[in-house]
């Protein structure tokens, strides 16, 4: 699992407590590992789950939904398809997160690299409220 960067660690730790869920192919793939970073630094707790057993065939998604709705205070969502987050987002008690998205918000934000990771910071935050 990866570890915060102590050097990006914010001063204060605005999703401290938050449990997290994960849903995602490879958690070794650089956006997840960013996004893990991410939400460690921000004081949140993750736990990485594997798509093909949560969401098994048959199962039905508005279950898993809201099961995962009262396991984790907030879901992400990396390499599903979008019609599956978008049903998440639809049945889940808690909010669901698409992980490129939050990553994407932070393209494009200077050659800084602390300056984009900021910027993913926050929108990750804003996507949570």
């Amino acid at each position: 699992m990866p570890q915060p960067d102590p050097s990006l660690r914010t001063t204060s730790q605005p999703l401290l407590g938050l449990r997290m869920g994960l849903l995602c192919g490879d958690e070794r793939a650089p956006g997840a590992v960013l996004f893990q970073q991410l939400v460690l630094e921000l004081g949140a707790e993750v736990t990485v789950l594997e798509p093909a057993r949560v969401l098994e065939e048959g199962a039905a998604l508005e279950e898993v939904a809201r099961l995962l709705g009262r396991l984790y205070g907030a879901i992400a969502c990396d390499g599903l398809s979008p019609a599956v987050v978008r049903r998440l987002t639809a049945v889940a008690v808690a909010p669901v997160v698409d992980v490129q998205a939050v990553l994407a918000a932070a393209d494009g934000r200077g050659a800084d690299g602390l300056e984009r990771h900021r910027a993913a910071q926050a929108a990750l935050i804003a996507a949570l409220r």
